[in-house]
């Protein structure tokens, strides 16, 4: 007989999925996500029924129910049928909800659990990911440099896109790797082919696009310069809702909601720019210290 808590399987981690690797034969339902989830987290051991001990055994159902959702989720993106996707995650944020007044309530005269904190948070982190999802172009040649992006603008809403749209500040050079263009629909939707297909023919970039990935979340790059010697350092590319690093956003928003956003004209063209090295960071690293006084 196990002694010690129910161990918990690993959270899923959170990686963005390319178009190509989404296989749109899959005619799966929201069920069947969480049923193929459900079945891999069932293995449990017995347990005490009262005591510590027995908090766990009455919190199996629960824990096994936030994993097999945050797998599930996981895969949202195979739900294929209209609407589907949507009611998905609208069903697993009222079971996330559930489970979690499950869990407090069986703690209620004590702490929950650290682990358990974890998993209703990772649960938690999954949905808002998949809520925010959205499709990802970053430049594939050298350098990329925008014009102004009203002509795609003006084409997105004729066909009643409504969603968001964010692109390089026009006239200022990107570099090899950095992400250029972030297309979200509401809910995190995948965008239709047709709204895919107009960025991908869009004739505003001096450079190569890469193809798009669905990413869980934008990325915005921040070009930092080093003040003493003058002109700029590095760009600096991290999740928005990973904190601010410091520098000069180069994405701006041309559409938010479906609605056009106001995006200045591009300045006048300079000499050009040695390439910059593109970091990639999870977080913004911490300010640096105060010079002592």
């Amino acid at each position: 007989m196990n002694s010690g808590p129910l161990p918990l399987l690993p959270s899923p981690p959170v990686t963005p999925n390319t178009r190509s690797e989404r296989d749109e034969s899959k005619d799966l339902t929201w069920a069947m996500l969480l049923a193929r989830w459900t079945e891999f987290a069932r293995a449990s051991v017995a347990l005490p029924r009262k005591g510590e001990q027995g908090r766990w055994r009455s919190a199996v159902a629960d824990i096994i129910g936030l994993q097999a959702l945050a797998q599930a989720m996981g895969e949202v993106d195979e739900l294929v049928r209209p609407g589907e996707r949507t009611l998905g995650l609208d069903l697993a944020d009222i079971q996330i909800k559930a489970h979690a007044r499950n869990l407090h309530e069986i703690w209620k005269d004590a702490p929950l659990p650290e682990q358990l904190v974890d998993l209703i948070d990772d649960a938690r982190a999954m949905h808002t990911a998949c809520r925010n999802a959205g499709v990802e172009w970053s430049v594939a040649s050298e350098q990329l440099m925008a014009e102004h992006p009203s002509a795609l603008v003006e084409v997105l809403r004729v066909m009643g896109f409504k969603g968001d749209l964010y692109v390089p500040t026009p006239g200022v050079t990107l570099f090899q790797t950095c992400p250029a263009i972030y297309l979200s629909m509401p809910g995190g939707e995948i965008p239709d082919e047709e709204i895919m297909a107009v960025i991908d023919a869009h004739a505003g970039w001096e450079g190569e696009l890469a193809e798009p990935e669905r990413m869980y979340g934008m990325r915005q790059a921040y070009r930092q310069f080093d003040f003493l010697r003058g002109g700029a350092l590095r760009d600096v590319v991290l999740p928005v809702d990973a904190g601010l690093p410091g520098g000069q956003p180069l994405l701006v928003c041309a559409i938010r909601a479906g609605e056009a956003q106001g995006v200045t004209l591009p300045p006048r063209k300079s000499a050009p720019m040695n390439p910059l090295p593109v970091e990639f960071l999870e977080e913004a690293p911490p300010p640096p210290p105060l010079p002592p006084r």
